[in-house]
């Protein structure tokens, strides 16, 4: 997904870098029209006996009209798949890092706890899970993008243009096999690149996991499942109450309506029927815009010129949908999912940081405030941070 500066006048109605006017098609289509017109105004200048014109303008314009209300009315619908499936992205990642953050927050307390009883057997199990939590919630996530980024959409544009039933292509992926995509570790990756094009991993999964992922139909819910088991497996020693524990349970579950409201949009396409009738009247729409722009301006240089920049108005439109109707893959306009999930990484790193750990509990500290420090802040602030500490334990 490209971002750029909308104040920049020049550099954007020059810039080719994601375009669909400067495509090779649209340009040569426009260029064609344009000199179909000024053929015809040289027709009509020669006064050839076979030269095209037209008696009345209601047939053009009315097919005009329909061919203008179907592109406006399919841009509409393009435009809403694609901030759906922003909006469902941002849920899906949103609600994964929430159920991360009330683990660790649960967890943390609970070790904190045990620490203190000195039950070394159940620091080690919690600390356990809380590595196996944090390195699977990273797999999911990139299961999760790469099931996106390769969804039938955009199958179909890579491995043909024919029209194929979902049926023809479950059964191709099935035989092809559920292929791995590329991974990388946190410690190996360059943080300078300027495109992301692998999935970080706190670590790369192991020989046992790799055979289950290849095995399966559906990884994204294989993942899921390896969570939920050590979310019910570490139930029993977490000290939070079990009805606040399932709102983890909740934000996974929410997480999950996200991504398959996201799959709705990779798997399902726009209706042929209407994309076939639509570029049927837009080609037939095409060929009549220089007869009916040269017979009346009547001129070899605002004819051809209307002649271009009316069909490339229209057929760009309707490119412009088509870019917005499958928001994901590895086209320049399409949603960057290893982006999103660098950035789930990143999250998932800062909650689980050790600093973390040291800020909020720093020990036998715990309780300890530098007056100096509460001199700027508001009264009611300093009284009801006064109200928590141990005064036995100020420095002055």
């Amino acid at each position: 997904m490209l971002l750029y500066d909308n104040k920049r006048f020049f550099w954007l109605l020059l810039n080719r870098r994601g375009s669909v006017f400067y495509r090779c098609d649209s340009l040569v289509g426009g260029l064609f029209v344009a000199a179909l017109g000024g053929a015809i105004q040289y027709m009509h200048e020669s006064e050839w006996e076979d030269a095209p014109s037209i008696g009345h303008h209601y047939g053009l314009q009315a097919l005009g009209v329909a061919v203008t209300w179907a592109i406006v009315f399919r841009t509409n619908l393009a435009w809403t798949r694609y901030w759906e499936a922003v909006t469902q992205l941002h849920v899906m990642y949103s609600k994964w890092a929430d159920a991360f953050s009330q683990f660790y927050g649960f967890s943390e307390v609970t070790l904190k706890a045990a620490k203190e009883k000195k039950d070394e057997e159940k620091v080690k199990r919690i600390i356990l899970k809380q590595r196996r939590l944090k390195v699977n919630f990273a797999l999911l996530s990139a299961m999760a993008a790469e099931r996106l980024s390769n969804g039938d959409n955009q199958l179909i544009e890579e491995m043909s243009r024919k029209v194929r039933s979902r049926s023809a292509m479950r059964v191709e992926k099935e035989l092809k096999g559920t292929g791995l995509p590329s991974m990388v570790a946190k410690k190996d990756f360059d943080r300078e690149l300027r495109t992301v094009g692998s999935y970080v991993l706190f670590c790369k999964p192991s020989e046992q996991q790799i055979e289950l992922l290849k095995r399966s139909n559906d990884a994204v819910s294989l993942v899921m499942y390896w969570i939920l088991w050590d979310l019910a497996s570490v139930m029993k020693d977490i000290d939070t109450a079990p009805p606040i524990q399932s709102r983890m349970y909740q934000e996974l579950s929410n997480g999950m309506l996200g991504f398959n409201n996201c799959l709705k949009i990779a798997d399902v396409p726009f209706p042929l029927p209407f994309a076939q009738l639509l570029l049927l009247l837009l080609v037939a729409f095409s060929v009549l815009i220089p007869l009916y722009v040269i017979v009346f301006t009547k001129s070899r240089v605002v004819g051809p010129i209307l002649c271009f920049f009316l069909f490339e108005s229209l057929w760009c439109l309707n490119e412009v949908a088509k870019e917005l109707e499958n928001p994901f893959g590895q086209d320049m306009n399409d949603i960057s999912l290893p982006d999103f999930h660098l950035r789930f990484v990143d999250n998932l790193e800062t909650v689980s940081h050790c600093e973390q750990r040291q800020m909020l509990d720093p020990g036998d500290d715990f309780n300890a405030v530098d007056l100096r420090s509460l001199a700027n802040q508001p009264p009611l602030e300093v009284a009801a941070l006064a109200a928590t500490v141990d005064t036995t334990k100020l420095r002055l």
